[in-house]
């Protein structure tokens, strides 16, 4: 795999490598020949092509001897002396060739010199051979950036995707793996958004498991889970879900299995993850009553039936996660329906009752 791996990168590098230069020589082909006659174009092109083995020679000599074996490691004389040599030889070779085998054979316009490897003729024309490779280096440069940036995000999800695993152990919530493709998405599309979601992401998981190893687990903590989940589902949908809370009474006293609330919000989240718009969401949790209530209001756009049937998966789906260990009662209504979670009472158990536009499952 790995073997397979560096030679998939070695072939990648060598096609930008070769795409660097044909894109060199058809581009300062074009702009000296731009508007001229196509003999012109000809000449340009035979002169950038057989001279292309002496910029490369130059451009890669600076570029992996010079630059690494010299400058990197401080031998600044030495490698100020060779680039110098290099710069002058390359110049003066590029000059004999072109004045002696192209211009006068290939029509391009220039005027020939006699006087042409006269000091400042080198130097200036080893001034362009130079910007060849300072663009080269640069483009160089930029690659290594860009590379070494995509790579750190891998990283990132390497590490990310190993927390997912701890957590899915331990908690077993399903909006981790929702969030990973999620981020794989984002990664695809370029997001600028990506580092910021799988920070994100990483710090819920954290919170997650340390909710959870916690023998005291308050549910106003929850809360702060869940609130987090939606600023996290915002980054993925690019919009933030309509969510409110309406905490009453002191939520310390509100004694329900752990992540109940956030699985539930997180069950809604994935169920309309491929559609526009999320239902709007009102959480009500009663410190006095030591119970929750979840309203999920529905656009004018949908239909009882479909609303009904919608809320009654989302909550046969929350029993299964939770057993017995509390009551789930729906509520249909024409603009959605209510979900309300309690403690399950000793004489409910083992029950389903059905009442108009109600259902209890225990």
């Amino acid at each position: 795999m790995i073997g397979e791996r560096l030679s998939s990168l070695e072939q990648n590098r060598t096609l930008r490598h070769i795409l660097f230069w044909v894109c060199w020589v058809v581009g300062f082909t074009f702009i000296k020949s731009f508007g001229r006659p196509f003999e012109i174009y000809l000449g340009w092109f035979s002169y950038y092509l057989l001279t292309l083995p002496i910029f490369v020679s130059h451009t890669y000599l600076v570029a992996y001897v010079l630059i690494p074996g010299f400058f990197k490691k401080k031998y600044y004389l030495i490698f100020t002396g060779l680039f110098l040599a290099l710069f002058y030889g390359f110049s003066v070779l590029e000059l004999v060739v072109s004045n002696e085998f192209i211009f006068k054979w290939y029509p391009t316009d220039t005027e020939l010199l006699e006087n042409y490897l006269s000091p400042g003729s080198v130097v200036i024309s080893g001034l362009g051979n130079l910007y060849i490779v300072l663009v080269f280096l640069a483009s160089r440069m930029v690659q290594k950036w860009y590379h070494a940036n995509n790579r750190q995000k891998e990283l990132q999800q390497t590490e990310l995707q190993q927390q997912m695993e701890d957590a899915v152990i331990k908690v077993q919530p399903p909006m981790l793996l929702y969030a990973i493709d999620q981020i794989d998405n984002m990664v695809e599309q370029s997001s600028s958004e990506v580092t910021r979601a799988i920070a994100l992401t990483s710090e819920l998981l954290s919170d997650v498991m340390i909710y959870n190893e916690k023998k005291q687990q308050l549910f106003s903590k929850e809360i702060e889970l869940v609130k987090k989940l939606v600023t996290l589902v915002s980054l993925f949908r690019k919009s933030k879900p309509d969510v409110e809370f309406f905490i009453s009474g002191d939520p310390g006293q509100i004694h329900l299995p752990p992540m109940i609330l956030f699985t539930l919000i997180d069950l809604i989240f994935r169920k309309f993850e491929t559609t526009q718009q999320i239902p709007e969401l009102n959480i009500d949790a009663s410190g006095y009553s030591d119970m929750i209530t979840v309203q999920v209001l529905y656009s004018g756009d949908r239909k009882q039936d479909e609303t009904s049937d919608e809320c009654l998966q989302t909550i046969q789906q929350l029993g299964a996660f939770y057993g017995n260990s509390v009551s789930l009662t729906l509520e249909s209504h024409s603009y959605g329906c209510s979900v309300i979670i309690m403690n399950k009472e000793p004489e409910s158990a083992n029950t389903l009752h059905t009442t108009p536009g109600a259902f209890n499952m225990v």
